[in-house]
């Protein structure tokens, strides 16, 4: 039963992956779940040997329906007026999230449910939630928790930036969950705002209000999940309800009883949202396996809750605290004992922390390569010196905010008492964050290696069938082939590590804004652009997609960014771009001061800043990036301000034509363009760019238009109907997510992130 169990969880993931990756019909689906299910119970009555294969299949497709059947939307739902213009009635259903833009201006972010929306003067029933950021004045006085409001705009769809290695945004908004707002209120009250965040998300999970410094000193530590409500919580909820019940002498049952209902309580205090209602499940399922002197099936009490949280919301098989909380789960119950004998030669108090660190890091090593690229060894040290002192302030945090709706004052001073060790857990993560060399890279690990690896992992903690030798016998069986395996394999894996590899452009999704990586044979990196930075909403796309995209594809350092522009959209991004990864060289455009170009010169650092003017040319690795366009000075600050880049590579060559206008495609056409392969059309698909002319010279095969949510109506019909009319191939980063070209300087070949 146990293998039966862990194979159905995993067919029905796998079919919600199917689903997810391809628009698939219900229709032939739900008569091949029909055929499935009589074949299963002919296959039970009569006894045969293939009922396994069977009931496997029926899950299989039963994960692709169940994921077709929730990504429906009711007919009510706010979404289904995306693109128009409405009045939206609703309640604000969260604290309002706020920060400073400047001394004058905030930019606050409400959460809103909505009950009603008018159009053209026409009411209608609406049901789902929205998120709305607004530009208000430091004096103007802001809507609070609770209030009913009326808000007019245009409705957008939350934007989910679609590149490999990226976290799903959209799925993490869908998954937010909206209670707990008044115990957040009584910490606001006990200390400063600062600190109440960080309180609220040790409590509660998420980053909202928390300086951007120490969530990264968080990460840089290995202690980013306790951001995340997490099997930690359980077990100190549980663990402090066990340890009252043993005070009250009640039995092992009774015990079990308890706790359950502690957990249940905390989860609807908390706020019913995924990572809560998750990590609440499996801590039911390991106390009844308790209470029913079951402990040994704890795996499979974990393969059950997953089970159980895919059937509900088959979405959070994308959510990166799911596939964290989950893979560290597992680590912890298969490979926390077998660890703990190995390191049986450290003292006590030092082999049960680190042993739990290891454990639960190789349970999510493919997953932390995955989205973050590197491994802080300084984990295991944080884990001992820090997250002792955050396991005292969740049980007394939690104990705080239950006693103060009845006796305030004492609430309050547990609150205080919290802040106080915060600040003193906040002083040792930076202290350990600022510590040189205490992180490994880790190369992106894919689905096939992923796969390899947990295979392999289960191999050396000898979990797989009998007839495998274990790593040890074949050493002790073999011991001179193993070795001259070992050298080959990695003298191989050098040689391909250093091998010519073909030149990649990666037109990136940062939504309405460009950003084009190009790497080179010899894996050096040049970005032209680098996405927008809006300071009402604190997002910067330099650091939030182009910064994870590169270290995902194994980029530690950019030899050139190139900005076409200093417009916002194109450049805002260089500043959390620099500030996360080295950048050698910066070409800028002669136009005039932005302030994204003022801002970036006053954050930028080591890096050398060269003017690009026309003509300016560089060669790397025999890739070669020429400026082919700079406008006139005296024109350099209007929208169409930008410079065109070509990037050639043999017989094939990419056009990057950033926000440049027709004066440009005039001026191309007329210096004597040579056909090319590739272009990346101006201004995002504007009604003006992208003339005949231009496309009669360039030729291309390719046209990207790397294009976002817009008001503007982007990219516009007149200008797509001119590449049909040259037979040009359409790639579109809103439809079609990462475009990535590859390329041997005489062969061309496209992929795109989103197959659908």
């Amino acid at each position: 039963m146990p293998k039966a169990l862990f194979g159905i969880t995993l067919f029905f993931a796998a079919g919600i992956w199917l689903a997810a990756s391809w628009l698939l019909s219900p229709k032939p689906l739900w008569l091949g779940e029909l055929f499935l299910g009589i074949a299963a119970l002919y296959a039970v009555v009569r006894k045969r040997e293939y009922v396994l294969p069977l009931v496997l299949g029926l899950f299989f497709v039963a994960g692709m329906l169940r994921f077709i059947e929730l990504d429906k939307l009711p007919q009510d739902d706010i979404s289904l007026w995306a693109g128009q213009t409405v009045t939206v009635q609703g309640r604000i259903s969260q604290m309002p999230q706020w920060g400073e833009v400047d001394f004058r201006r905030v930019g606050v972010k409400y959460v809103v449910d909505v009950n009603q929306v008018t159009v053209n003067g026409a009411s209608y029933k609406a049901s789902g939630g929205i998120a709305v950021t607004l530009e208000q004045r430091t004096a103007t006085e802001r809507a609070s928790y609770g209030d009913d409001v009326n808000i007019t705009g245009k409705i957008t769809l939350p934007a989910n930036y679609r590149n490999p290695g990226l976290l799903d945004t959209a799925t993490g908004f869908h998954l937010q969950g909206t209670g707990r707002e008044q115990a957040i209120g009584t910490i606001r009250q006990a200390m400063s705002a600062q600190d109440a965040a960080v309180l609220s998300g040790v409590l509660f999970g998420g980053t909202f209000g928390i300086d951007k410094q120490v969530v990264k000193d968080f990460s840089a530590t290995g202690l980013i999940h306790i951001l995340s409500v997490s099997g930690t919580h359980i077990v100190l909820v549980a663990g402090a309800i066990a340890w009252l019940c043993a005070r009250l002498g009640l039995g092992q049952k009774k015990t079990a009883f308890m706790s359950s209902v502690g957990l249940v309580g905390y989860a609807l205090f908390a706020g019913l949202s995924a990572p809560v209602v998750r990590s609440v499940i499996m801590g039911l399922l390991s106390v009844a396996a308790l209470g029913l002197g079951r402990e040994k099936n704890a795996f499979q009490a974990l393969v059950m809750a997953a089970l159980i949280m895919l059937m509900y919301q088959p979405v959070q098989l994308f959510d990166i605290s799911f596939q964290l909380s989950f893979g560290a789960s597992a680590g912890l119950i298969l490979l926390y004992g077998k660890t703990a004998d190995k390191l049986a030669f450290l003292p006590k108090w030092l082999k049960g922390p680190v042993s739990v660190t290891l454990a639960a890091q190789l349970g999510v090593l493919p997953f932390i390569a995955w989205y973050f690229h590197s491994f802080p060894l300084i984990s295991f040290v944080a884990n001992i010196v820090v997250l002792p002192i955050i396991e005292v302030v969740v049980v007394v945090g939690l104990l705080g905010v239950l006693i103060a709706p009845v006796w305030l004052v004492g609430g309050k001073m547990l609150l205080v008492g919290c802040a106080l060790l915060l600040g003193t857990a906040e002083r040792l993560t930076v202290a350990l964050a600022s510590l040189k060399g205490t992180s490994v890279f880790l190369p992106t690990i894919g689905v096939t290696a992923g796969a390899l690896y947990y295979l392999l992992l289960l191999w050396i903690y000898r979990y797989l069938p009998h007839p495998v030798p274990s790593p040890a016998a074949i050493l002790q069986r073999w011991p001179k082939q193993a070795a001259a395996l070992s050298i080959a394999i990695v003298i191989c894996l050098e040689v391909y590590c250093d091998y010519p590899r073909p030149v990649q452009v990666h037109f990136i999704d940062v939504g309405q804004g460009d950003a084009t990586l190009i790497t080179t044979p010899h894996g050096r990196a040049v970005l032209i652009d680098c996405g927008e930075s809006n300071p009402i909403t604190g997002f910067d796309a330099g650091e939030r997609i182009v910064s994870p995209y590169l270290q995902h594809y194994g980029v530690k350092s950019v030899d050139y960014l190139i900005l076409t522009s200093g417009q916002m959209e194109d450049a805002g991004g260089s500043v959390g771009l620099v500030t996360t990864l080295p950048v050698k060289n910066i070409l800028v455009p002669e136009s005039g001061e932005t302030k994204a170009a003022a801002k970036l010169k006053r954050n930028v650092s080591g890096s050398r800043v060269i003017s690009a003017v026309l003509g300016e040319q560089v060669q790397l690795d025999g890739v070669t990036f020429t400026v082919v366009y700079t406008p006139e000075k005296e024109k350099s600050q209007g929208s169409t301000s930008s410079n065109s880049i070509l990037v050639r590579y043999g017989q094939q060559s990419f056009l990057i034509m950033g926000d440049a206008g027709m004066e440009a495609d005039e001026i191309l056409v007329s210096s004597g363009l040579e056909p090319g392969s590739v272009l990346k059309v101006a201004r995002h698909g504007a009604k003006t760019s992208t003339t005949r002319q231009l496309l009669q010279t360039f030729s291309p095969e390719y046209a990207v238009i790397s294009v976002g949510n817009n008001t503007f109506g982007y990219p516009h019909s007149e200008m797509l109907a001119r590449l049909k009319e040259k037979e040009i191939k359409i790639l579109r980063t809103d439809r079609d997510g990462a475009i990535v070209f590859t390329t041997d300087g005489t062969k061309l070949s496209a992929e795109i992130f989103v197959k659908q």
